[in-house]
């Protein structure tokens, strides 16, 4: 189905892999009207990049009221790629660009959410994250979570390791063990700016029996040798830390968990 020489010379050098991953891209008609020194851009991106690269193969040639003409541009920094695309209105036949940001791993970005403490059956506490974030230049309250983290038969797998010894220093512990973690489902944080999307989650610690009462007393202690907060705060102030709180993440998994079932707050 690919008729440049110089692009089957190409792919003839990648591997089975990568042959196979491309495969539904280079029957896209907006990918055929692409510049050659683009396309071979694109199938020869690292190893690191399938997720982006499968991503891209699956966008079609149509989409709305627009005929996608082809990839005018590929802008690359280090975790992210913005894909600059030439389309026509099939209203109108106006010609113009429309382009998405996207992490280089794909649009999955890993899971964040919430975890609340519980003791003797109820809950408590919940944990909030206080971080820098350098695109605003600024500290916020943060949602716990990670790009990679993901459930495993209801088990958190690649869990950030610093937010976990964050967590297991105010808690008395040296694992963290979660009694229950509820799937909230995934959300999309800017449909206009990124295809990037991430799951949500929310998940309960039983602390009725951690022997470090000290910690469970006082809840605000501070323990900063990482570039985060960590704090345990008192279920009562949950009202309060979700009006000034303007995280996507946290404000989605807010949302979920007071519709679900499978939580009950108590608030």
């Amino acid at each position: 189905m690919i008729t440049n020489t110089i692009l089957n010379e190409t792919i003839q050098t990648l591997s089975s892999e990568r042959q196979k991953l491309i495969e539904p891209l280079l029957i896209k008609s907006w990918f055929k009207n692409t510049q050659l020194d683009i396309q071979k851009e694109i199938i020869t991106l690292p190893e690191d990049h399938n997720g982006f690269i499968k991503d891209l193969a699956q966008r079609p040639d149509e989409v709305g009221e627009v005929d996608i003409l082809n990839l005018k541009k590929l802008c690359r920094g280090n975790y992210f790629l913005i894909s600059v695309f030439e389309v026509r209105s099939n209203i109108n036949n106006q010609i113009f660009t429309y382009e998405y940001v996207s992490w280089k791993t794909g649009q999955y970005g890993g899971m964040r959410g919430i975890i609340f403490l519980e003791t003797e059956g109820k809950i408590t506490h919940f944990i909030v994250n206080r971080t820098h974030k350098f695109s605003i230049a600024d500290e916020v309250l943060d949602s716990i979570g990670g790009l990679f983290l993901r459930l495993d038969k209801n088990t958190p797998v690649n869990f950030p390791n610093k937010l976990e010894q964050e967590i297991c220093h105010h808690l008395g512990v040296k694992e963290l063990k979660f009694k229950k973690v509820i799937d909230l489902g995934r959300v999309y944080p800017d449909y206009g700016m990124t295809n990037n999307s991430s799951y949500l989650f929310a998940a309960i610690v039983d602390i009725t029996d951690f022997p470090n009462t000290t910690n469970k007393q006082d809840f605000r202690n501070r323990h900063k040798p990482m570039g985060l907060e960590i704090k345990i705060v008192h279920i009562s102030e949950f009202k309060d830390f979700v009006k000034k709180t303007e995280d996507n993440y946290f404000l989605g998994a807010v949302a979920r968990v007071l519709t679900s079932n499978e939580l009950d707050l108590d608030i």
